[in-house]
């Protein structure tokens, strides 16, 4: 596990940033989003560590909690079980999303992440690098005016958000390059200013990064570049949707320069269809008796992963694309500017 290995510097700044945002006579607040070990540490060439704590906007900060915070998080998280059991977890703390509010003001709600900031966060991270960290070990600490810890209330724990899933095996961090990315998303970004193709995208890829099944995620992904694709048109000869999807997604690749080639719209096509038509997409995989080989092995070296793996980095990169250039993003406006952006012949 990378617990060992220090991402995002020592538990030392986390207490000096309590002390630094409280106030005489009155309590502070603190949210807080902790990102789990879970096995899943796979190496990645190129992919840059940050070993100090970095901060994405004037009050929130990518850190490391205190240890005996961290075990106040799974706490204030986990059920304790009846009667209560001691637990002796197997995983610990990649790093910490923190929002040090300070203070409560006249007029402000001190629910968690109430300016959702952390919730912004988590939506651009999982657009510039997916990983399973969710909302699941969500917290708002309270202080004492001279840093003691007084309690921790739980955030949104539970629920489809609770743990997002990728496909072993995975770099499951945020490099140097990809924080920084995020911080420029958080200050120059507008989600709500998105073209509706656009906004409908990001839903899709957003919800694809919190389903387990692999068959649900590979719909969202389709319906995801088909909302931004698809045209309905005036002509009643328009092309089908199959082939709007494998013409103007290879279009939108070559735009963009990510690896996805006609095969691979193919493969990801062919697994749609066979899901929303109530077929078995994996009857290729039975054998003469109508049984399984052996289960579908759900890792990068299956054509079908492979396959769904670039087209979500196709999604992700185009609603990035989307979120920074607004000329880019206008091709996405109606059916007339995407029929005129990405002719089918």
């Amino acid at each position: 596990y990378l617990e060992m290995s220090l991402l995002f510097g020592n538990d030392e700044f986390f207490t000096e940033q309590v002390q630094r945002h409280s106030a005489a006579g009155s309590n502070s607040y603190v949210h807080v989003l902790l990102h789990s070990t879970n096995g899943d540490a796979a190496e990645e060439k190129g992919a840059v560590e940050c070993r100090e704590p970095f901060q994405l906007t004037e009050r929130m900060w990518i850190c490391r909690l205190p240890k005996a915070l961290r075990d106040i998080v799974y706490r204030s998280c986990e059920s304790p079980g009846v009667p209560y059991q001691e637990a002796f977890r197997q995983y610990g703390q990649l790093y910490t999303i923190a929002l040090f509010t300070g203070p409560w003001m006249p007029g402000q709600v001190s629910s968690w992440d109430a300016p959702g900031e952390i919730t912004r966060f988590i939506t651009f991270s999982q657009l510039v690098h997916p990983t399973s960290i969710g909302f699941g070990n969500s917290v708002r600490f309270t202080f004492s005016s001279s840093a003691e810890f007084i309690e921790a209330d739980p955030g949104p724990c539970r629920g489809i958000t609770e743990q997002a899933f990728t496909i072993p095996h995975h770099r499951n961090w945020l490099s140097k390059s990809e924080c920084e990315q995020v911080r420029s998303l958080l200050a120059n970004s507008r989600i709500d200013k998105l073209p509706q193709r656009v906004a409908r995208a990001r839903w899709n890829v957003q919800h694809a990064a919190y389903q387990y099944f692999f068959e649900v995620r590979a719909l969202l992904v389709v319906s995801g570049l088909e909302a931004l694709l698809h045209t309905r048109g005036q002509n009643r000869r328009r092309p089908g949707t199959g082939k709007q999807f494998k013409t103007r997604t290879r279009q939108l690749a070559d735009l963009l320069d990510v690896p996805f080639t006609s095969d691979a719209a193919d493969v990801v096509w062919d697994h749609r269809s066979d899901v929303v038509h109530g077929r078995d997409p994996w009857a290729s995989r039975r054998n003469g008796r109508e049984q399984l080989q052996q289960p579908p092995d759900l890792t990068k070296d299956d054509e079908t992963v492979r396959s769904y793996l670039h087209a979500e980095q196709l999604l992700r990169a185009t609603v990035l694309r989307c979120l920074t250039d607004l000329q880019f993003s206008a091709l996405f406006t109606s059916d007339e500017s995407v029929e005129k952006s990405f002719p089918i012949t």
